[in-house]
Parts: C-alpha cells; sequence; structure tokens
C-alpha cells in the first residue's frame, strides 16, 4: 500500500528518511553527509538571525520584524530534529498502517484506503504549492528592490564585510537556501503529522464498513472489529505522544508569529512589502488550522461509531457478540481527542482560541508601538 508517499518525498528531501533503494553503505553515508549539511544550512540560518536580533536589532518594528522568522527556524528546527531522533518510532507507526488489522482486506476497504490516501497526496501538494507561491514572491520582491541595493531579503548579522559583489552574492544565495529548505521542511513535518491524522480517520470508515457488514460469509467477525477499534485508540495514543512536543511548540509559535505579522502589516503600507506579510500570514493560518481540523475530525468520528455499531446487524450475534459491542459503544462515548499533555486540545476550538489570543498580542502591540 502507498503511505504518505508525497510526505515521504518531502522528508527524504530534508534529510530525515534515506530513500528505500540507497541501500549500499556508500549511499547512506553519502545521504548521512547531506543529512548534516541540510541541518548545518538550518542552524546557520537560526544563528545569523539570532544574532542580528543582539547586534542589529534598534527599534520595535526590528525586533518584532527578527522575531517572527526566528521564531519559525526554530521550530522547523525542532520539528526536523525530533522526526531524526523519533525515526524509527515514525517509521513503526507506518508500518502498523500496513498490517493487520489495519490492513484492507477486500475492494470495499481499499477504496476507502485509496480514496483517504489520496486526500492527503492532494493536501500535500496544495499546502506546498502554498509554500512556493509564498517564497517565489518573497524572493522575487527581494531580488528586485533588495538584491540591487546590496540588502537581504530578511536582516541578518555575519561575522565578516560582504560588501564585495562575490561575497554578498554567496550570503544572499545562503539565506535563500536556507530559506527554501526550511519551508520544505516545516511543510514536511506538518504533512506528517496531518496525514496520520487522515490515516485514523480512515481507519474508523474502514471500522464502520466492517460493522456494516459484519457476517462470516465476508470475513468480518466481532473479535477483528473489536480488536481493530482498540488498535485504533493505540495508534492514536502513539501518535500522540511521538508529536505532542512538536504541536505544542508549533501552536505557540503560529500564535506569537500571527500577532507581530498582524502589527507588521498595520505599520507598512498597501504594497508589494504588504502582500508578502499578508502571504505568510495565510500560511501560518493554514500550518495550524490543518492541525486542528484533522484533530477535530478525529474527534467527532470516534463518537460517531455508536452509531455504526447500532446500524451493524447486531441481533444476529450471541451474548458475547454483543457485550462486546457494549464495550466499544461505551469507549466511543468519549471522543478520541488529540492533544499536547492535557494542555491544548487539538480541535476546531483550538483554533479559536489561537486567533483570539493573537488577536489580543497584537493589540497590546498596537498600543506600546510608536503612535
Amino acid at each position: 500500500m502507498r503511505i504518505l508517499q508525497c510526505t515521504y518525498y518531502l522528508l527524504t528531501f530534508c534529510g530525515c528518511f534515506p530513500p528505500p533503494s540507497w541501500t549500499t553503505p556508500f549511499k547512506k553515508c553519502m545521504y548521512y553527509i547531506y543529512a548534516v549539511f541540510t541541518l548545518l544550512l538550518l542552524n546557520s540560518f537560526l544563528l545569523s538571525q539570532m544574532l542580528d536580533a543582539v547586534f542589529n536589532v534598534g527599534n520595535q518594528d526590528e525586533l518584532c520584524e527578527n522575531i517572527r522568522v526566528t521564531l519559525v527556524v526554530l521550530c522547523t528546527i525542532w520539528k526536523i530534529s525530533t522526526i531524526l531522533v523519533r525515526r524509527a518510532n515514525i517509521a513503526r507507526l507506518v508500518d502498523w498502517l500496513q498490517k493487520e488489522p489495519f490492513l484492507p482486506v477486500n475492494a470495499e476497504e481499499n477504496e476507502i484506503h485509496a480514496k483517504f490516501e489520496k486526500i492527503t497526496d492532494w493536501h500535500t501538494i496544495g499546502y506546498v504549492s502554498l509554500l512556493l507561491i509564498s517564497s517565489f514572491w518573497i524572493y522575487g520582491r527581494s531580488i528586485v528592490t533588495d538584491f540591487k541595493s546590496r540588502e537581504f531579503s530578511t536582516t541578518l548579522w555575519v561575522p565578516y564585510d560582504y560588501s564585495p559583489a562575490w561575497i554578498f552574492v554567496l550570503t544572499y544565495l545562503h539565506q535563500l537556501t536556507a530559506a527554501t529548505v526550511c519551508s520544505i521542511s516545516c511543510v514536511a513535518g506538518d504533512s506528517l503529522y496531518s496525514g496520520l491524522l487522515i490515516h485514523i480517520y480512515c481507519q474508523f470508515e474502514i471500522l464502520e464498513h466492517r460493522l456494516k457488514n459484519i457476517t462470516q460469509e465476508r470475513g468480518y467477525t466481532v473479535k477483528l472489529c473489536v480488536r481493530h477499534h482498540d488498535r485504533i485508540y493505540k495508534f492514536a495514543e502513539m501518535v500522540n505522544g511521538e508529536f505532542k512536543v512538536i504541536v505544542f511548540i508549533q501552536f505557540c509559535t503560529s500564535m506569537f508569529v500571527l500577532c507581530f505579522n498582524l502589527y507588521r502589516m498595520s505599520q507598512i503600507k498597501m504594497d508589494a512589502r504588504f502582500v508578502e506579510m499578508a502571504l505568510y500570514t495565510i500560511c501560518t493560518l493554514t500550518q495550524i488550522f490543518y492541525y486542528c481540523w484533522y484533530g477535530n475530525e478525529v474527534k467527532l468520528k470516534s463518537v460517531q461509531l455508536s452509531g455504526a455499531i447500532f446500524e451493524s446487524d447486531w441481533m444476529s450475534l450471541n451474548n458475547s457478540g454483543r457485550k462486546a459491542f457494549q464495550i466499544m459503544m461505551v469507549r466511543a462515548i468519549r471522543p478520541l481527542e488529540l492533544n499536547t499533555g492535557q494542555i491544548i486540545s487539538v480541535d476546531l476550538e483550538c483554533f479559536m482560541a489561537v486567533l483570539k489570543t493573537s488577536y489580543s498580542t497584537f493589540n497590546v502591540l498596537q498600543q506600546s508601538g510608536p503612535s
């Protein structure tokens, strides 16, 4: 089965997962060098932004401009580093989806799985397209305006004189390359988490299909459905355990980036720079909306299972089968919620809370800013 194939390509580009065909020691070594290079590139970009805040920032506007970029780079490095450290666990999660009871057993279940896998692919492609459009706009504006005046797309500090033309060009290319890798790495981490949430939803769909067709002739049994239901919850717990810190940091980062973006948009005119900030804000909103939307869908789908059990042919079952279904219904009363250590629940209510908090922080910044 194809599982998160587009996301896997992005993770391979970011240095997290080597291509399956690279099995020789030489190719493994080359990919390891590439992964180290990617991390060094991102960390050098982060260091230049942090040092710029120390040595170059002179007012509140410059500080907001620096923080909104530094936070995103820092969050992205944390995502990629966490995925690298937990690569074996993440590979085990994907492997679970290709084994029983998650494995589709007939044509109908294969169609359900293919439908949701296509959803993950299209959402990943759409997310990448949005990031690429925003990046090309930012790079195009920077080349037209900043490059000619020997300025960078974002302010940074470097420990050398970049006044010579060739040194400036190399530094400029380093910044653009690091920003591109950062954007793709951010998409890869987000697509991985949201893709796993989509597959949890997919497994609930497959389970409902099995419940509605629970006859021995079709190969569906009460025992299989109960085990499938239990494994879905365990799988969701594993996903939540692997990503809860990433999600928490992402929510905090997005909240601050949103308020800083709104503040900067209120301080500049309606020009190319304003469009850049608007695109940046849309990307940030899309990022956390993906988390919250699919987390909310999983939550709602988990409580709908009681209805699927009631619609099944439970009257034809024996007493032990009916009791097993009763246990499943009792468990389904409590929704399956993904959270970050009982602090943030990943659903649409949390998305609205982030927007409200960001707007409140923006009002504080605007009132304390220069009149």
